[in-house]
């Protein structure tokens, strides 16, 4: 135990040097990766699942305190969109399980392949296409009307980030509080970057009713370049709430969940609600589970995208789909997801059974 903590202190004050050493710019981007690389389940459910334990360590990236079950098991996701343009895989799993005390990991990854790099393929020649006539627009740098790109110029580079999260939950007088820890390696055509996080999260039981609370990059998440230019990213925070309902006479249990967003810098055109600079998106999400073996998943995300999905679980493992629907504003198409999840120790007995 005093070497976990010893460990949790450096992490803290490597945090802090980091974050407040020279000048920094501040964004609003660079840390999606934690956002919406999950697994199927969590996504089904609309990323609403703050304050619901479901026994997963995709959870952690939520809310770091939501890792209080015991069964070890690993989980491994893959999501590929946009024909295989970007492809995204997550990893995860128990490092320990105490009593009162969790460690779980998860490495995350997304590459985006063949995005055109256009910036010196403008024939910049005016709004009459043709070379060194000094007409309106020629020179100026713009895509005019008129003005074309030179295809034969046009090359092509990638993007690739990948993630490590890890997430340590320890109860304090019976409530979970955890601390999560992660580190991002940038990779954007020649230019390379690594940054360092931290998210703060708790969860508590209220009259049957758990209410979960998550700071984000607390106290801001740094991304160092090559170049290099700092960008801090500022914290922003979550709050979520659920309440399960159990039948008496019937293998049913009904979770309903929802989350809120609450951000000071992240200006989006598609935010839900903008006070200010403070912006608020919304996400629920519905769970039905018979018999502890078959799940059947509903919900809606912050972007306002309607989520379903199935589950069904056997002793060694389960099986987990996601369904996404388009973005309401991009009509770029649905995403599916697929998940799948090994528990190790039952197999281990198993074996030990057979022979």
């Amino acid at each position: 135990m005093k070497l976990r903590k010893n460990i949790i202190f450096k992490i803290i004050i490597l945090k802090q040097f980091t974050c407040l050493y020279g000048g920094a710019v501040w964004v609003n981007y660079g840390w999606e990766l934690f956002e919406h690389v999950t697994n199927a389940r969590i996504s089904s459910l609309g990323n609403s699942a703050i304050a619901y334990d479901i026994n997963s360590s995709a959870a952690a990236i939520l809310n770091p305190s939501i890792i209080n079950h015991s069964k070890k098991k690993f989980e491994l996701t893959h999501h590929s969109r946009f024909a295989g343009v970007v492809n995204s895989d997550i990893l995860g799993g128990q490092l320990f399980t105490q009593k009162n005390t969790r460690l779980v990991y998860n490495i995350l990854y997304e590459g985006v392949s063949k995005i055109p790099n256009t910036q010196s393929s403008l024939l910049d020649w005016g709004m009459d296409g043709v070379f060194n006539t000094k007409d309106l627009g020629e020179g100026n740098g713009v895509l005019d009307e008129g003005e074309r790109l030179d295809v034969s110029s046009i090359n092509f580079f990638s993007q690739h980030q990948l993630g490590v999260h890890f997430a340590f939950m320890h109860n304090i007088r019976k409530i979970p509080i955890g601390i999560g820890t992660k580190l991002l390696l940038y990779s954007l055509d020649e230019h390379t970057a690594i940054g360092l996080g931290m998210d703060f999260g708790v969860i508590k039981n209220v009259k049957k009713v758990n209410l979960g609370f998550t700071l984000k990059n607390a106290p801001s998440s740094g991304l160092i370049w090559d170049s290099g230019t700092i960008e801090a990213t500022s914290p922003t925070f979550a709050l979520g709430m659920h309440a399960p309902y159990y039948f008496k006479k019937l293998p049913l249990e009904f979770h309903t969940m929802s989350g809120l967003d609450i951000s000071l810098r992240n200006n989006y055109l598609n935010n839900q609600l903008q006070i200010g600079n403070i912006n608020l998106n919304s996400s629920t999400g519905v769970e039905i589970i018979y018999d502890s073996k078959i799940f059947f998943r509903f919900g809606q995300n912050q972007m306002g995208s309607g989520t379903g999905g199935l589950g069904l679980r056997w002793p060694a493992f389960s099986l987990d789909y996601s369904f996404e629907a388009s973005d309401r504003d991009s009509g770029l198409g649905n995403n599916h997801l697929f998940t799948i999840s090994i528990f190790p120790d039952w197999i281990r007995e198993y074996l030990k059974s057979v022979n």
